[in-house]
């Protein structure tokens, strides 16, 4: 009965954050990406993958190594795939919120503005952003940054700062965004973004952690994904035979109310 009752508490816990059932286990046994996969499955579930800030800092936690270690991530170099910033929400494309200019679907940029319509840019550029806070705080959710920065230095802030870049139709398209823009002609950043890096299992976690001042998604032969523990846990990638320490996970992830 305690049990039970246990459960039920904990799953509808799960309504409003990712449950932690499951744990990571820092494996500190150089080996290939491949390797390391075929460890964890056959000791643990798999190779580390992490929904969110709050899992990476578990991650982190987990250890006191301060070396690179591999995660569940590579690059498939197969079709880039659209995500918003903000873990846990859907990306579900709808036409009238691009611009599409004559094109029947989105151009070669990774990174989306935001004016009247959605348009893909290349993340580089700088502009202002909008972020989210979802403390509401004086009945607000999103707030204008009048600062140059390009995507990921935007992310980086917001998730600093507020909660996340702004994400999901609800928010760029509703009607708190749409006064934002009053009496403004300018292009902002929203939390839309596409790669096509994957987890190991196919889930759609949309979380990325990378450390832009290391991290190049032009290098081909870099398609394996790992933390560097001595940079605040952020990601870069390597080559997938160079061997490493690295993160295993054990347990099941539920980020959502059935």
């Amino acid at each position: 009965m305690q049990w039970s009752l246990y459960l039920l508490i904990l799953m509808g816990q799960c309504c409003f954050f990712t449950c932690c059932l499951y744990e990571y286990h820092f494996i500190a046994e150089n080996k290939s990406w491949y390797e390391a996969q075929r460890y964890c499955r056959e000791k643990y579930t798999d190779l580390a993958k992490v929904f969110d800030m709050t899992d990476m800092s578990r991650l982190r936690n987990s250890t006191q190594n301060q070396g690179e270690a591999w995660i569940g991530l590579n690059n498939t170099g197969g079709n880039r795939t659209w995500h918003w910033s903000l873990p846990g929400v859907e990306y579900i494309h709808n036409d009238s919120s691009w611009n599409l200019n004559g094109r029947t679907e989105p151009g070669p940029g990774n990174c989306v503005r935001k004016r009247d319509k959605l348009v893909d840019v290349s993340c580089d550029r700088t502009m202002w952003f909008i972020c989210y806070d979802e403390m509401k705080k004086d009945s607000k959710t999103l707030y204008l940054i009048t600062t140059f920065m390009n995507w990921t230095q935007a992310q980086n802030y917001c998730r600093s700062y507020y909660t996340d870049l702004a994400s999901g139709l609800d928010q760029v398209d509703g009607e708190e965004m749409k006064t934002l823009f009053i009496g403004r002609t300018m292009s902002v950043w929203m939390g839309l973004f596409r790669d096509s890096w994957r987890w190991l299992d196919g889930s759609d976690f949309s979380f990325r952690y990378w450390d832009m001042e290391l991290f190049n998604d032009e290098q081909s032969n870099k398609t394996c994904a790992m933390t560097l523990l001595n940079r605040s846990g952020k990601w870069s990638s390597d080559e997938c035979d160079k061997e490493k320490p690295f993160f295993c996970y054990d347990g099941e992830f539920l980020s959502t109310c059935v």
